[in-house]
């Protein structure tokens, strides 16, 4: 079933976004490359978005003009279809991943639905030949990064909601809180390591020794703060407790273009978490630090991202494509 998988992937045809589009280099060996695999949510077009409660804001000390849209969020257009990742210019993957590295939809194997297989994590990583990186050029635009980020006043009126509405289970695939999840459309996405140009990755998604591994692994150093890929609501925490072996853990709930991605954050620093169930973070918010809880050898945060059929599909590529897609909206 995987092998035809594989060979359907290898013969999808390629096309140009744009004829003044030139793609970044990327070198691995992985199916549909860009996408996180076949399982990635795919990008739709820009829809009107639903409006968060309006907020009446507070004039603020004479400095720049900051140009914000009257509602709490501004979800049609506050995150706009044209910001480039924070932390990309081209993302270069030096790692070989297998060629079929995605989950069958027909059961989530227990590979990947644990965090981890007992001794596969390794500071250095598996081997010489799984050591990858992300890489960034110089290229920020301020203005989608600073759309992105809530302001104390709708961070408040988004928190509102989450807190009148119970909590659901974080493991099916639907958000945990889908009343504020629905207000908190977004299409900016990042690395959880945003202000540094350069980060090692120790192991890929994709089968290697031991199993199938769900997600990707990066090693920017013990107590390294860590953010959320995106705006979003927290649906679980595990305080030491992950019963996948990610030690301290953190799952939060995004709603990415309309469609729902959640993304783990394990193996955090003991006392570090610093987000409750139910919390509405931003792109700023620090949700913990790089520990070695868990099933681990060595300090690294495991990043596994999962879709709304609970199948895990490759964070490294899916970024990355992300990137692309809003550039050339």
């Amino acid at each position: 079933m995987r092998e035809a998988a594989t060979q359907a992937a290898r013969e999808l045809p390629v096309t140009m976004a744009a004829e003044a589009f030139a793609p970044p280099v990327i070198t691995v060996d992985a199916p549909s490359l860009g996408t996180g695999g076949e399982y990635a949510p795919a990008v739709r077009p820009l829809a009107p978005r639903p409006l968060a409660p309006r907020v009446v804001r507070r004039t603020a000390p004479a400095g720049p003009p900051v140009r914000r849209r009257s509602s709490v969020r501004g979800i049609a257009q506050k995150i706009t279809a044209g910001g480039a990742l924070l932390f990309i210019g081209s993302l270069v993957v030096v790692t070989s991943l297998p060629a079929q590295a995605v989950q069958q939809p027909g059961g989530i194997d227990p590979q990947v639905a644990t965090m981890h297989e007992e001794g596969q994590q390794t500071l250095a990583g598996v081997s010489a030949e799984t050591t990858s990186y992300f890489a960034r050029d110089d290229i920020i635009v301020n203005d989608q990064v600073a759309a992105a980020r809530m302001s104390d006043g709708e961070r408040a009126a988004f928190q509102a909601v989450a807190d009148g509405e119970p909590a659901g289970p974080s493991y099916t695939g639907d958000p945990a809180f889908p009343q504020v999840w629905s207000m908190l459309e977004t299409s900016f996405v990042q690395t959880p390591f945003p202000d540094m140009d350069q980060v090692s990755m120790s192991s890929g998604f994709g089968y290697r020794p031991g199993g199938f591994h769900g997600g990707s692994d990066f090693t920017p150093g013990l107590g390294t703060d860590i953010r959320p890929i995106a705006n979003g609501v927290v649906s679980a925490v595990f305080q030491g407790n992950n019963p996948g072996g990610g030690g301290y853990s953190v799952f939060i709930d995004h709603n990415i273009d309309g469609q729902f991605v959640q993304s783990w954050y394990g193996h955090m620093l003991p006392g570090s978490i610093d987000v409750r169930v139910g919390q509405v973070v931003d792109i700023t918010t620090i949700i913990g630090q790089v520990g070695n809880s868990g099933r681990s050898t060595g300090p690294h945060l495991h990043l596994e991202l999962k879709n709304s059929d609970y199948v895990s599909f490759d964070p490294v590529l899916w970024l990355q494509t992300r990137e692309m897609n809003l550039e050339h909206r």
